[in-house]
């Protein structure tokens, strides 16, 4: 957990609820580098959880490099509206059970998924992603402005 003030904190997890998807860059053995776009859901402690099939592009990277990077981000057209996250750290399957029902809920309060996808939820690998950095950007406050959180 980060030891960011209360006022600095409070507006990235904002941000962080109201953002739905993340974009994940892994690379394979060979060093190729391969980005996926995820819905994800996020913690009081920064971390970010996303469901994938054990067998896509991104999962099968992330069993031998877990090493990635992420930006969270919306559309926008003005630069005084550019805002958004850059994170690096390691992602890891979660195995604790209490842990991904915890994050399950969290994922359906987020998403509106209809019960037919309740067999692709049981069937997807619930990923954990630690970071180790972030930068916050966000040029309403000022162009150019950035936070850096180091774990």
């Amino acid at each position: 957990m980060t030891s960011l003030p209360a006022d600095q904190l409070a507006p990235i997890l904002a941000f962080l609820a109201s953002q739905s998807t993340l974009s994940l860059a892994t690379v394979d053995d060979s060093g190729h580098p391969q980005a996926a776009p995820l819905f994800y859901v996020s913690n009081d402690a920064l971390n970010l959880y996303w469901l994938s099939s054990p067998t896509s592009r991104h999962s099968v990277n992330l069993a031998t490099q877990p090493r990635v990077a992420v930006t969270i981000y919306p559309a926008v057209w003005a630069w005084a509206d550019i805002r958004g996250l850059q994170v690096e750290g390691s992602a890891h399957s979660v195995i604790d059970a209490a842990e991904r029902e915890r994050i399950l809920t969290l994922y359906r309060a987020k998403f509106a998924l209809p019960p037919a996808f309740d067999a692709q939820i049981t069937a997807s690998t619930l990923y954990r992603l630690t970071p180790t950095w972030i930068r916050w950007l966000d040029n309403s406050v000022r162009f150019g402005y950035k936070l850096e959180i180091h774990f």
